[in-house]
């Protein structure tokens, strides 16, 4: 442990603070993890029970355009901040490449909106669905700085607050006035207020940050920008290859069964905030193992976390298939609960997701960044294939089975490439 915090603390701008335990991060990681991605769900929930499919299509459709976009302009710069232990680089150059980068997300979503609906209404859900997201990162490179600071208690604070009061603004809202619009507007109002009087409040108190937030320095922003790319090129690909489907039913079927879609899915995303606190938590141990050439206990690991995938499948799907409609009956109505199959689907899904997450953690681990970006694209090749030719004619399970091959592509591709990468 000691071996592990050393260099940060000695780096850290903020050496005052206590550095928390590994597992106290992995901890409060989780926590934050969980209710947020809880109040996410419960904002889908509140719409399908008080409003209908369509309702809900038109917000998954706003996140399903918005998400790809901002996953790339990230350039998963929290990763790159995370790692920066050296402060090679300022807050504030990370704070403004965010910052345009972000801006010129928000110009991509507006040249796709002409393309991606057709309504007004639809229109202005997609825009402030957008917003959200616009909040969001800048919410997450301050994220990035208390992460370097090992200070993940605050980052899982900060998740809480925004999922708690966003939920409770936004479902009060809509039940109010049935109104999605004005609900995304209160969510909106909610994050920005978390990001003024919180998270960026944490950047002087852990950082030590007395400065502008901005600095336009374009040797070291493009530096930046370009260490993170590849990097981006990965979470794009991820998003576009989880939304596919829901562009090919959005254009086959229209927005109820894109919402019921959705709905379904997030039933079964539960599991991701324990996988992506384990992949945190165990990122760094493997990277020293693999330093080490220590490729035995390396792979052991990864097979025990793996391992986890495989028994989410075996349990689960079984599982959907005899208790799913009373599920789904209890967490939304009736009208969902015909899609059992589906259900079933979505779990394999999760549990491959689950397989190929930790796979990947390894790629990462053994900084092979690069080779991850031709597997999803295949994987992306695959999922656009397999939605076009399977959601005319079998339309929900059509999607959740064109997903399912694209999840198979990553495992396998990133198996082999793993395996190439240890020499095995």
């Amino acid at each position: 442990m000691a071996t592990l915090q050393s260099q940060p603390q000695l780096a850290s701008a903020a050496a005052s603070a206590v550095i928390p335990s590994l597992r106290s991060n992995f901890a409060w990681t989780l926590a934050g993890n969980v209710v947020y991605a809880g109040c996410q769900w419960g904002m889908l929930s509140c719409l399908a029970k008080l409003g209908n499919p369509t309702i809900v299509g038109q917000f998954t459709l706003g996140l399903a355009i918005s998400a790809p976009v901002f996953m790339f302009t990230n350039l998963q710069l929290r990763a790159v901040q995370a790692t920066d232990v050296n402060a090679e680089s300022s807050f504030a150059h990370y704070f403004t490449l965010r910052f345009l980068a972000t801006v010129l997300g928000m110009l991509a979503v507006l040249a796709l909106l002409p393309f991606s609906a057709s309504s007004g209404a639809v229109r202005a859900v997609i825009l402030l669905v957008s917003l959200s997201k616009c909040l969001e990162c800048m919410s997450d490179v301050t994220a990035g700085l208390l992460q370097r600071e090992e200070q993940l208690k605050r980052v899982a604070i900060s998740l809480m607050i925004r999922g708690v009061i966003s939920v409770v603004v936004f479902s009060s809202a809509f039940a109010l006035t049935r109104n999605l619009v004005l609900s995304i507007i209160g969510m909106c109002a909610v994050w920005a207020c978390v990001l003024l009087f919180y998270d960026l409040p944490n950047v002087r108190r852990f950082g030590r940050f007395h400065n502008s937030f901005f600095h336009f320095d374009r040797h070291e922003l493009s530096r930046l920008a370009f260490l993170g790319l590849p990097l981006g090129w990965v979470a794009t690909c991820a998003s576009l290859k989880a939304n596919i489907p829901r562009y090919f039913l959005q254009h086959d079927r229209g927005l109820s069964e894109q919402g019921i879609y959705a709905s379904l899915a997030y039933l079964v995303i539960a599991i991701n905030p324990l996988v992506s606190a384990l992949t945190v938590a165990v990122t760094t141990r493997l990277a020293n193992l693999y330093a080490q050439k220590n490729s035995r206990l390396f792979v052991r690991i990864l097979t025990q976390f793996s391992l986890s995938g495989c028994v989410f499948i075996l349990v689960g799907v079984p599982l959907a298939l005899l208790l799913g409609r009373s599920l789904i009956s209890l967490v939304y109505n009736s009208e969902y609960a015909a899609y059992v199959t589906l259900l079933a689907l979505l779990v394999c899904v999760a549990g491959l997701s689950t397989i190929s997450s930790f796979i990947f953690c390894g790629l990462t681990a053994a900084r092979s960044f690069r080779s991850q970006v031709p597997i999803y694209v295949i994987a992306i090749i695959i999922a656009t294939i397999a939605s076009a030719q399977l959601i005319p004619t079998h339309g929900l399970n059509g999607a959740g089975t064109a997903l399912l091959l694209s999840e198979s592509v990553l495992v396998i591709g990133g198996l082999y490439t793993l395996r190439r990468q240890l020499g095995l």
